[in-house]
């Protein structure tokens, strides 16, 4: 378990169900993902929490809140490839909890993991180009711009490119000095 000031990373319970239903199946939320394009089932949440829990090539945690230990979101590391030290990043958290800095916090607490207790070189994530919300934290927080996927989602009616970023275990060191 990771914990902040207001939230703390744990592993997922059965409990969250409910609340991820609640996420995954939020048009708000799916439009700001790139991954997410249909509605699930409590049925298929609690299989996909089974499925990763057991994974030996993913981290994930359930994001929630400290005083109730609700839960708002997931962030992980996907794709943890230990030969070339790399992973995939990936975050959703309820839109009632975006701009309170959960976002910051638990980006940066999967990256120390991955980094110090994973020893990985690197961590890549892919973003829609329009959610400038989420461009805007990671390049904060030290990301950079690789490259971009042409048309690669389709959403609302068109077509959407797609961000592709990495941090690399000497960036994020040398933005902590």
């Amino acid at each position: 378990m990771i914990e902040f000031a207001e939230i703390r990373l744990r592993a997922f319970e059965a409990e969250d169900i409910d609340a991820l239903y609640q996420l995954r199946n939020s048009q708000s939320v799916l439009r700001s993902l790139g991954g997410f394009s249909k509605g699930y089932s409590r049925k298929s949440l609690a299989e996909w929490i089974e499925t990763h829990r057991n994974r030996a090539d993913e981290a994930l945690w359930a994001i929630a809140l400290k005083d109730s230990d609700r839960c708002i979101g997931h962030v992980g590391l996907y794709g943890l490839d230990h030969r070339v030290r790399k992973a995939e990043f990936g975050i959703a958290i309820e839109e009632s909890q975006w701009g309170k800095g959960f976002g910051r916090h638990a980006t940066s607490a999967a990256l120390e993991f991955g980094f110090n207790e994973l020893n990985l070189n690197k961590i890549d994530l892919k973003v829609l180009a329009t959610n400038i919300r989420a461009v805007t934290l990671y390049e904060r927080i030290g990301f950079r711009r690789d490259g971009i996927l042409r048309d690669e989602q389709f959403r609302d009616g068109h077509y959407v490119d797609m961000l592709i970023m990495s941090i690399l275990r000497r960036e994020m060191q040398a933005d902590a000095k």
